[in-house]
């Protein structure tokens, strides 16, 4: 019974809500568009960082990238309310949207890259203050 107990307890520790799976997603993918060898790759990882933060029909959301956040939750923004500090962290947040938003428009590898970067960057700092 207490191997049982104590099992369930730590079950509850690890378990991540929703918001906390889909960041970890969108980070993981702002990784790989950091540390992607060519130009289609990095803005594909990117928009699917954009696809976890928007969530399927919110601003920016393109199904043709890819969504590796579904049946996650719906999508950072819309799932940002039931967060500890939302409220002080829904600037961040929005800041990160509109930064994947304008790097999955960039020419350039390298301004893609830097744009994943920015996004990762401010995707740590809400995880950071708790959300």
């Amino acid at each position: 019974m207490l191997v049982v107990a104590i099992l369930a307890v730590a079950a509850m520790a690890f378990a991540q809500t929703p918001f906390e799976t889909q960041r970890a997603t969108a980070v993981q993918h702002a990784g790989f568009s950091m540390e992607a060898d060519e130009h289609d790759m990095a803005v594909r990882h990117l928009g699917h960082v954009l696809n976890c933060i928007a969530g399927e029909g919110g601003e920016g959301f393109d199904a043709s990238w890819g969504h590796p956040c579904a049946g996650q939750g719906e999508g950072l923004l819309n799932d940002l309310a039931g967060q500890a500090h939302a409220d002080d962290l829904g600037a961040v947040l929005r800041a990160a949207h509109g930064l994947a938003m304008a790097g999955v428009e960039e020419d350039s590898l390298a301004a893609v890259q830097a744009a994943a970067a920015g996004v990762r960057a401010l995707l740590l700092v809400i995880e950071e203050r708790g959300g």
